[in-house]
């Protein structure tokens, strides 16, 4: 595959010939209208100073889209993590992930993800049914001086349909129904959505139901143990229901309350975690079965007061609670008891937010201020609860790998657009601070009697600058510090396993601190539009997981959370749309779209690679939209290259004796999609993925797994496999 910088210079060399000519652009990708970016005020993607992702609710529909890894399947430097048992887990955003990238719903942080390490307990931040959406809003970079701790990595912002978006003008009522289905997993959906305007009031009701199986893979091997290849059965299921209420005074006071409740279960055969029947020779666990449930629902009470005061022209105020929960059960016969086992792990966070936002314009004849300013408060209680009990007459073993914990954090921003005529600068301040206070109870068998509370704080800032040569042709830089606290696993978890292995606490963490830069040109014009990014972002205090080997009463190791003095990634992104019908003189309506990614990370401590960088990808579509808009269709291929070895960690088995790393190859995929409005209310999707049957595994799949295992197939993504969904609006 190409490096990117040829392929982006050849393509902004077309466009910029055109630039200075062409000086009434078509709808660009850059005329996506985001919040996220001030978070007080809308405005295009265009004049941000950052790279940014949005997809909207007609995109979600129109690609079949039904989950995470699907929402950023065509978007290079970002993907989607997690598989197996514990489904999709949260983002990597140009190579970081997990709890680094924060992850919003209406503005209410999510829960961060809770692993214990093993296969018995993985709490996600995968909570949230896509067809709620109407738009998701990726940020890049990190976006501490806005959101705070736990944006490090970027911001995923979600934002909820609202009853606007169901009734047009003059409607009293509207409504929905939606079937799916998604042949990857084999799940059947149902959505309805009932929306109502009385006077100033507007009211939205909208379920989601959903039922499915595992995610096939393209391995061929069943049977239980470590060479089976087949996907475990699952059967999946979950709920999601949103409701809003909102009362709107012309536009002068927006108050509302929005209800939100997601659920899901699963219940599957861990057949490639039996060794044998129980009691046979050499066998340690049979009859593996999960059975495991998730939720989290949330109230919001919100106001938007359009003041034009003097100390603001607006304020919006928020408060919102949220519980969210993880109860995964195991249940298997155990060779160290000679007996049946059911090992309960429970995992919950309860939050309470409130945020104040204010904006005010100030304009001069040449200088325009867009002043935003405001405060968050967050309030976390967090518990994990293990119970294990068992057929025979052994005692049931209740314990906390980590205490109880009580966090808290506030946090003060202020951010200054100021825009002199084709220049834009955008400074931007904010001070966290964030306390947690574990609680040691009889539950707690960790090896402490007490931890110190941790308190951390900092001062991050931003530098933003958009600069617009013309219409047409605009660059871009940002500098952008982050700050992430450390979490409740990183500090406190600890387990002596009492099988050669420990898992260590380490109160004593610092907070994780970036620096970020950020340079981008911009291109738009009628042939189309284009954006060329390079990032470079270092990482101070990272935190990773090492191993220590040098106890010999801990054969396999004694594994904890430390900081790593320096992290260093950086790269390059390039993506394109031009409209071939405007630059070929191809028939109306028939669109090229192209992007790629590079990007590559170390570890400055040790002189490694970071696993967590995926290797060099790109997506090429080409789309059709029929002129009357009754139909359209794309093709596109989502290309790989293989990971060199050079740029992967280097691993050790369960003893520290160094292993070869599993390279996987690179691979190219194709998905066919259309649509047909049937009439102007009935609308017909349908896909083909993976269209060549293709068997490919994903990188961050496989990461630190070592090379010469017989169950490799087993993280291969499903064959060839169809999408179709209907819709009817009312």
């Amino acid at each position: 595959m190409m490096k990117p910088a040829p392929i982006a210079a050849a393509v902004l060399a077309v466009l910029a010939s055109q630039a200075v000519a062409e000086q009434q652009p078509k709808t660009t990708v850059f005329d996506d209208v985001v919040v996220s970016a001030s978070r007080t005020s809308t405005q295009k993607a265009e004049d941000v100073a950052a790279a940014m992702t949005v997809v909207n609710a007609e995109q979600i529909d129109d690609e079949l889209i039904t989950d995470i890894s699907q929402l950023v399947r065509y978007e290079p430097g970002v993907e989607a993590s997690g598989r197996g048992r514990f489904g999709l887990q949260d983002f990597n955003i140009r190579g970081i992930s997990g709890n680094r990238v924060k992850i919003m719903v209406d503005g209410v942080d999510q829960i961060n993800a809770y692993d214990s390490g093993t296969e018995f307990m993985r709490s996600s931040r995968n909570f949230v049914d896509l067809d709620t959406l109407k738009q998701v809003e990726i940020t890049k970079t990190p976006a501490s001086s806005l959101y705070g701790s736990d944006s490090i990595g970027g911001v995923v912002a979600y934002t909820t349909k609202d009853p606007a978006d169901y009734l047009e003008a003059g409607d009293n009522s509207a409504g929905s129904v939606k079937v799916g289905y998604d042949g990857a997993d084999n799940t059947f959906s149902e959505t309805l959505v009932f929306a109502n305007r009385t006077g100033s009031w507007e009211s939205l009701l909208q379920y989601t139901r959903r039922d499915g199986d595992e995610t096939e893979t393209s391995g061929d091997v069943g049977g239980i143990g470590d060479n089976r290849t087949e996907a475990d059965p699952m059967d999946n299921t979950s709920n999601a229901l949103l409701g809003k209420l909102i009362f709107d005074n012309d536009g002068a006071h927006r108050v509302g309350m929005i209800a939100e409740y997601f659920d899901s279960t699963t219940e599957g055969d861990l057949l490639s975690q039996n060794d044998g029947e129980p009691g046979g020779d050499g066998v340690t666990y049979a009859n593996q079965k999960a059975d495991d449930e998730s939720s989290r629902y949330r109230i919001s009470l919100f106001h938007d007061w359009e003041a034009n005061l003097a100390m603001f022209d607006s304020l919006s105020w928020k408060v919102n609670y949220q519980d969210s929960e993880s109860d995964q059960v195991t249940k298997n016969w155990y060779k160290s008891v000679n007996t049946d086992r059911i090992m309960s792990r429970n995992y919950q966070e309860q939050s309470l937010q409130l945020s104040v936002d204010f904006a005010k314009q100030l304009k001069s004849s040449s200088v325009t201020h867009d002043v935003s300013y405001g405060a968050d408060y967050r309030d976390d209680d967090l518990e994990n609860l293990n119970t294990t009990s068992y057929a025979n007459d052994l005692p049931t073993s209740v314990t906390r790998y980590a205490p109880k914990a009580s966090s808290s954090t506030y946090g003060f921003y202020l951010q200054d657009q100021i825009t002199l005529g084709k220049l834009t600068v955008t400074p931007g301040v904010r001070y966290d601070n964030t306390e947690m206070k574990p609680e040691i109870d009889e539950y707690y068998h960790g090896g402490f009697d007490e931890f110190k509370n941790h308190s951390s704080d900092a001062l991050t800032w931003r530098l933003g600058t958009v600069y617009k040569f013309n219409d047409n042709v605009s660059t871009f830089f940002q500098f952008a510090q982050g700050f992430r606290s450390p979490d409740l696993k990183e500090m406190y978890y600890a387990e002596d396993s009492g099988r050669g292995y420990a898992l260590l606490a380490n109160p004593d963490l610092e907070a994780e601190e970036s620096d970020s830069y950020e340079l981008g040109l911009r291109l738009n014009n009628n042939w189309g539009s284009a954006e060329l990014v390079a990032f470079y972002n270092q990482y101070d205090n990272f935190i990773v997981s090492t191993t220590d080997y040098s106890n010999p009463s801990y054969p396999y190791g004694q594994i904890q959370y430390n900081n790593i003095d320096e992290a260093t990634i950086k790269g390059v992104e390039f993506k394109t749309q031009l409209w071939l019908d405007a630059l070929l003189g191809a028939p109306e309506g028939l669109t090229l779209d192209f992007s790629v990614a590079y990007a590559d990370g170390e570890n400055d401590t040790n002189n490694t690679p970071i696993n967590s960088i995926a290797p060099l990808n790109g997506v090429v579509g080409l789309s059709y939209d029929d002129a009357d808009g009754v139909w359209g269709s794309s093709l596109n291929i989502t290309m790989y290259q293989g990971k060199d070895e050079g740029d992967i960690e280097p691993i050790t088995d369960w003893m520290g004796q160094a292993q070869d790393p599993y390279v996987p190859g690179g691979y190219a995929i194709v998905d066919l999609i259309g649509y047909y409005n049937i009439t102007d209310a009935l609308v017909v999707r349908g896909g083909v993925f993976n269209l060549l049957d293709k068997k490919y595994t994903r990188w961050n799949d496989v990461a630190g797994l070592e090379d010469g295992r017989s169950y490799m197939d087993r993280y291969t993504q499903p064959g060839r496999n169809i999408g179709v969904s209907v819709s009817y609006h009312f």
